[in-house]
Parts: structure tokens; C-alpha cells; sequence
């Protein structure tokens, strides 16, 4: 399996995964939110490149069906119901309905992302999982970081150098690119402490300015959300493991 990392998704284009499998990451928070929404029961999480996007896949669904949620700049955009705290999506406020979500970073990569071979959405929260995916998928590998505003991001960079950690069995192999070799010694420098790396990232100390540091503890939490999201059909599902397995050791 080789391996190839975007540190930041704005620049993907089809070419770039073409026939292969693709991680997205987007820690702060779409890719948290996402598994958290599918975790408590969403019926599909929909990825919208922007609010026009959005307004025309919740015209084509009964409004009953669906709740909006999504932000800039990580605020709540006026007029949806929700924004992209992971926190929100409780079974109360998400069961059984599709989220049309549509957010700064993650879901135009997403979008960018969407005639891989196979698309799944990774976290520090389902990161075995996507590693298991990953390991009997096949496929060659592209990881791809949403980052910040075609920035690169601390928490994206080092959740993919977590991933490869994972896969490499903790030992960097020889021909590393030079972005995988990059998100490999950021994790190996930082594991000890995700959850301070994450309040020291810049969009980790916006987001607690902004009164949301539960959302950056929950995203800095290590295989807490037993989901692997999987795009298909314009959307995001869950592929999630019975609840009498113990998912991660």
C-alpha cells in the first residue's frame, strides 16, 4: 500500500485520487461532527460545498426529513438550526434525520474528494477504525487535511501522522514523501499530549475564545466514536461495529 498526504485539500482535484482510497480529515470538526451525528443515529450526513449547495439539496427533501447545520469561520450561519459542534447531534436532535451539512474547511474537501475509488472520513475519534479500513481496503492511500482556509492545520497534520503511525506499525518506512514524513515526526513529537496540541493549534484557541472547549476536548479524544463514515451516493453513511464488540483495545 503506498501512502501519499495533503496537507491541505484545496488544491485536490480528481486526478489526485483517481482509483484511490481517500481519508479525509478535518479534526476541528467536521470529521468529529460527522461521526458523532451518524453515532447517534443520523440517517446520512450530506457534505455541501457551500450555502447555495445546501439550500438546493434541502429543496429536493421534505422538511421534516432533514436539519441544517454548519458554520463559518466556526460560528453557526444565520438561519441553520445547528452549527458544527459535535456536541449538538445528540439522538434527540439528530435520530433518524439526514444532516445537510456545509462548513468552512471539511465539506469542500470532501466534495474535492469525491471520485476516489473509496472516500471515509477520519478523526482522532474513529482513528483505529479507519486504519482497520484502511489495512484490508487494498487500494492505494491518499489522506488529505482540510486545514484552515488553504492553511495548514496542527490538528489535521498531526492526526494524519497518528493514522500513519498506525499503519506503519510505528516505524517510518524508507521513501516517505516528504508531506507523510512531515506528519509522522509531528505525531512522534507530540503524542504524548493530543488534547494540549490540540488547545495550542491556532483554530483550537479560536474555538475556546469562542466559549467551545468541549468541543476541542471531544475532538482531541482518541477512538471514542465507534463510526467510520462512508461516502456514497452524494452522502456520508455509517459503517459502524455492534456494540457488543469492544471496538479498540
Amino acid at each position: 500500500m503506498e501512502v501519499e498526504v495533503y496537507l491541505s485539500g484545496y488544491h485536490v482535484d480528481e486526478d489526485d485520487v483517481r482509483d484511490k482510497t481517500v481519508v479525509v480529515i478535518d479534526v476541528l470538526r467536521t470529521s468529529t461532527t460527522a461521526a458523532a451525528a451518524l453515532h447517534n443515529g443520523a440517517r446520512a450526513v450530506v457534505p455541501a460545498a457551500d450555502m447555495a449547495e445546501a439550500g438546493k439539496i434541502a429543496a429536493n427533501l421534505d422538511p421534516t426529513s432533514y436539519t441544517l447545520g454548519g458554520e463559518r469561520s466556526g460560528l453557526k450561519i444565520e438561519g441553520y438550526r445547528f452549527g458544527n459542534s459535535p456536541l449538538e447531534y445528540t439522538r434527540d436532535t439528530i435520530g433518524g434525520k439526514t444532516l445537510i451539512l456545509n462548513t468552512t474547511n471539511g465539506t469542500p474537501t470532501i466534495r474535492r474528494c469525491r471520485h476516489a475509488a473509496n472516500l471515509v472520513i477520519g478523526g482522532f475519534v474513529n482513528l483505529r477504525l479507519v486504519a482497520d479500513f484502511l489495512r484490508d481496503d487494498g487500494h492505494d492511500v491518499v489522506i488529505v487535511c482540510a486545514g484552515w482556509r488553504n492553511r495548514v492545520s496542527l490538528e489535521d497534520t498531526l492526526c494524519a501522522g497518528m493514522l500513519l503511525h498506525e499503519l506503519w506499525g510505528g516505524f517510518e518506512p524508507s521513501g516517505t514523501s516528504d508531506t507523510g514524513h512531515i506528519a509522522f515526526t509531528l505525531f512522534t513529537n507530540e503524542e504524548a499530549d493530543i488534547p494540549g496540541a490540540l488547545r495550542r493549534s491556532t483554530h483550537g484557541r479560536r474555538l475556546m475564545a469562542m466559549g467551545r472547549a468541549d468541543d476541542v476536548a471531544f475532538c482531541a479524544s482518541v477512538d471514542t466514536v465507534p463510526v467510520l463514515p462512508v461516502y456514497g451516493e452524494s452522502r456520508l453513511t455509517a459503517r459502524e461495529i455492534p456494540e457488543s464488540v469492544v471496538p479498540f483495545a
